[in-house]
């Protein structure tokens, strides 16, 4: 179900822009019986490395025997990935029984509070309602823009966790990396611990003024917890773990030497809200199978081994680095051809001129069937002024899967939007080819 079959209603509450507030949320859960207040919640809000932490605790706290929801977004395969416990989509049925709740409460409520709900507070109090109603351990939820003002951020959490701080969203979070942080910064609440992944200092100044003021108390990578790189292997990055509480060696199941750091910090997180809630430390041989095992689609994915086929939603110019970084570790020595696009909010100009960068490469744009993709005649024209190439996305794939013949050793990279890779994941999975790839 890559749409929502039986419910094209909230269709008419999607928006290019997002709708920041927190007022309509407060409202809708009001009306639902204050769901979120009645769960356990770790809150985890950053620009990059939310879905890796999110996939890599989730992983860890299933292996302590907890019943773990986590909401995340966008949706890569279907539109009920989004809600899950314990790694199982919420049912469909389940789905739109609970969204017809939904049509009908916002269609009879008169509120003047809930005109410009939208279709993302839609999905984040259904989340919220669903796991209070499976009475689960622990919910993750995953911040979807910003922090402050985001639909999430009405939670009361356990455990409050920040990832990265780049510039993303510039024209609605604002433009330096303090505004940014600011925004982020957000979701830390009085008195709930924190946990920081590897920041810049100007950002991690914001985060900390922030947290002073609130009495949060931190855990911070780097100083609290380090890691520490050790080598690569075929499948993950295998690093050194430190805190005052653990160290061990442990290897990550998602390639990326970025997955080291989210990594580092889902362990950060696990092993504090193991004291928050009064729990015994999970073991290193727990944490090391967990790790080992967690998979998260759509970041450095090997969708296809032979032509070497990746997926990787570098979305925006901090995650294109981390992308790059790793093609210069695992690929310095092959032909590198990268298909890309984004969409409208993104720093296009600013992608490409890294992208640009990337030695032994080629590099083609392309256009993906969404609102809020870039227009193609916007895509169309950028290729031609930097000299780059333009092809559609299923002419791309079908020609690199179908040509074997390569001069020399070849890696194709399908990147930018994860919107955009949605749309090409299941069309590989239709595709069903013979080219090694396998659905997860």
């Amino acid at each position: 179900m890559n749409e929502i079959q039986n419910n094209q209603w909230i269709a008419h509450y999607r928006t290019d822009q997002p709708h920041f507030g927190l007022e309509r949320m407060v409202e809708l859960l009001a009306l639902r019986g204050n769901p979120h207040l009645k769960l356990k919640v770790i809150h985890i809000g950053g620009t990059n490395g939310k879905g890796s932490t999110i996939a890599f605790l989730k992983e860890m706290l299933e292996k302590l025997g907890l019943r773990v929801g986590v909401f995340s977004s966008p949706y890569l395969i279907h539109y009920t990935d989004q809600i899950s416990i314990n790694g199982e989509s919420i049912p469909e049925a389940r789905l739109e029984a609970l969204m017809a709740d939904y049509e009908s409460l916002l269609e009879g409520e008169k509120s003047a509070v809930l005109q410009g709900t939208t279709e993302f507070e839609i999905i984040t109090a259904l989340a919220y309602d669903y796991f209070a109603a499976e009475k689960v351990d622990v919910a993750i939820m995953e911040v979807g823009m910003g922090g402050l003002l985001d639909s999430t951020n009405v939670c009361q959490p356990v455990l409050t966790g920040i990832t990265t701080i780049g510039l993303d969203h510039v024209a609605l979070l604002g433009d330096t990396i303090e505004a940014i942080a600011e925004q982020k910064a957000g979701i830390i609440k009085q008195g709930i611990p924190l946990v920081t992944g590897r920041i810049a200092s100007e950002a991690l100044a914001v985060i900390d003024r922030i947290a002073e003021g609130k009495e949060a108390p931190r855990i911070r990578y780097g100083k609290d917890y380090q890691v520490s790189y050790q080598k690569s292997v075929v499948t993950g990055e295998i690093f050194d773990y430190t805190s005052s509480v653990r160290q061990g060696r442990f290897q990550t199941g998602l390639l990326g030497l970025h997955q080291i750091e989210n990594a580092g910090m889902a362990l950060a997180l696990l092993d504090t809200y193991c004291q928050e809630t009064g729990r015994e430390l999970a073991s290193n041989d727990l944490i090391a199978q967990a790790l080992k095992e967690t998979r998260w689609p759509g970041r450095l994915e090997v969708v296809s081994s032979d032509p070497l086929l990746l997926l990787d939603g570098a979305h925006n110019p901090h995650a294109i680095k981390a992308l790059l970084a790793t093609l210069q570790e695992r690929f310095a020595d092959y032909h590198k051809e990268i298909l890309f696009t984004c969409i409208k909010t993104k720093a296009l100009k600013d992608m490409l001129d890294l992208l640009e960068t990337v030695p032994d490469s080629q590099l083609t744009l392309t256009y993906f069937d969404d609102s809020r993709a870039t227009d193609e005649s916007v895509l169309k024209g950028t290729a031609k002024s930097r000299n780059l190439n333009y092809q559609s996305w299923q002419d791309f794939l079908e020609q690199k899967l179908t040509n074997k013949n390569e001069e020399k050793q070849t890696v194709r990279i399908v990147t930018g939007s994860l919107y955009f890779l949605s749309q090409v994941r299941a069309y590989l999975m239709e595709r069903k080819n013979e080219n090694g790839y396998t659905k997860d």
